[in-house]
């Protein structure tokens, strides 16, 4: 039995180390915060979506930054809001990506007053992507 439980564990942990979508198409969900820690690997021209909570009647939003562009390609960005509608209430950013050329990119996110070019960001998000 324990020999079986330290196997069953040693998939999940060996499973989790990397996010892998192959095939043309859209990924099924959409990577959040929690898969920032893992590399997401893509086939060339997979379509993504990135979704980050954000409130931006706060003053602050998220700002996306690709170190390289020919791996990933940013091609919307929207705010939804929380079905409440209630004034103030925040709700998610979702952004759609799309791996490009083979190669790796680091996807960053940084939530900030847009205005407050000096001032650091209030929360980074990272994630690193290896298109093959």
């Amino acid at each position: 039995m324990k020999k079986l439980l330290t196997a069953v564990c040693f998939l999940c942990l060996v499973s989790c180390s990397s996010i892998s979508k192959s095939g043309g198409g859209v990924i099924d969900r959409a990577f959040t915060s929690v898969d920032a820690d893992r590399e997401i690997v893509l086939a060339p021209g997979r379509h993504f979506e990135i979704v980050l909570p954000s409130n931006p009647t706060t003053g602050y939003t998220w700002e996306l930054q690709i170190d390289n562009p020919k791996v990933v390609k940013d091609i919307s960005k929207v705010f939804i809001a929380d079905r409440s509608k209630r004034v103030g209430v925040g709700g998610n950013t979702k952004w759609s990506l799309q791996a490009g050329d083979t190669g790796k990119a680091t996807v960053d996110f940084m939530y900030q007053k847009s205005w407050e070019k000096d001032t650091p960001p209030t929360r980074t998000v990272t994630f690193t992507v290896l298109v093959r």
